[in-house]
């Protein structure tokens, strides 16, 4: 693969809202859907962005409130760019970039410099906790990939990524163009477009979509479906048997708890040659709301609450049968 001799082509401009521009993602796949296809992101799973650039998905993105974070702390994250690099960062002619041969293969750069692009992120700071893939000046793959896909759209030759992390502060990393990594990158996001998008292919579902399929169907219509012509009981199988796996390494797990209890006994820590190994410490009991409130009804004669209007939205619960 060699550099395109086009640059890339402006496909959306800055005259959209925020929700027109987010709408229009299905037209093509960014940077942060490369990260998910490919494993790497913490957010999303591949059978989201399927059920994204389908349609099939149709709610606001998961992490709304950490996006809004991290576009409220753009502009100054690219200022310090600026200081960092030392030279002017330019608001792109374009929100979003295609790239010429290929229109579904998109992104969407922060900002320009005269040698490459600016990526502003921020990391971990709905938790304040220090996220993982950050130390020893190393950058987490998945947003490695986003920007080696911009790279590859852009066809500029660096990238310096300015991010905001919890528990490190300001992190400068520069991710140079590599052509044997990105051919790769291409190779493995074009086999899984044509699969998924063009041959209409749906992923297969894994554990991290648990909570997208809730989204999905948030209610169930009191029906029966009939799943013989599906792999439904290979799927109740497996099931069945991680059930009981869980189940035997649940009781391996409290008798080992039981004896360590035993050993501990009215000490609240344990150690071996000096070493932290367990504690079995005080730990203040829950309030017992209902009886709470039973006082507080016969004592004030206060009015009792009625509990539906606390109640939280029905779930789903899902049963397996034997």
């Amino acid at each position: 693969m060699t550099a395109t001799l086009a640059g890339p082509v402006g496909v959306i401009g800055w005259d959209i809202s925020d929700d027109e521009w987010r709408a229009r993602r299905s037209e093509g796949f960014g940077g942060s859907d490369i990260a998910a296809i490919l494993g790497f992101s913490t957010h999303r799973t591949p059978w989201e962005v399927w059920a994204e650039k389908t349609g099939v998905r149709t709610w606001a993105d998961k992490e709304s409130q950490v996006a809004d974070l991290g576009t409220a702390l753009e502009p100054w994250l690219l200022d310090q760019a600026a200081i960092r690099l030392d030279q002017q960062v330019r608001q792109p002619k374009f929100r979003t970039y295609a790239h010429p041969d290929h229109s579904w293969r998109r992104c969407s750069p922060d900002g320009l410099t005269d040698t490459g692009i600016v990526e502003c992120k921020t990391a971990g700071l709905m938790s304040f906790r220090a996220p993982v893939g950050w130390d020893d000046g190393a950058t987490p793959l998945g947003y490695e990939f986003q920007c080696r896909w911009t790279l590859h759209v852009m066809d500029r030759p660096r990238i310096d990524l300015v991010g905001l992390v919890a528990g490190m502060g300001l992190v400068h990393r520069t991710i140079v163009r590599d052509m044997a990594v990105e051919r790769d990158m291409v190779d493995q996001v074009t086999d899984w477009h044509r699969t998924h998008i063009v041959e209409g292919v749906e992923p297969p579902i894994g554990p991290g979509d648990n909570e997208a399929l809730a989204r999905l169907y948030p209610r169930s219509d009191g029906t029966v479906v009939d799943l013989s012509d599906t792999d439904a009981y290979e799927l109740q199988a497996a099931y069945l048997a991680a059930r009981a796996e869980e189940s035997a390494a649940k009781q391996r797990k409290e008798a080992a708890g039981a004896a360590l209890k035993a050993l501990i006994g009215a000490h609240d820590s344990a150690t071996v040659e000096d070493h932290l190994i367990a504690t079995w410490s005080n730990k203040k009991g829950a309030v017992d709301w209902p009886a709470l409130v039973a006082d507080l009804v016969s004592t004030h004669s206060i009015p009792a609450p009625n509990p539906d209007v606390y109640r939280k939205p029905s779930t789903r619960s899902l049963n397996v049968k034997e």
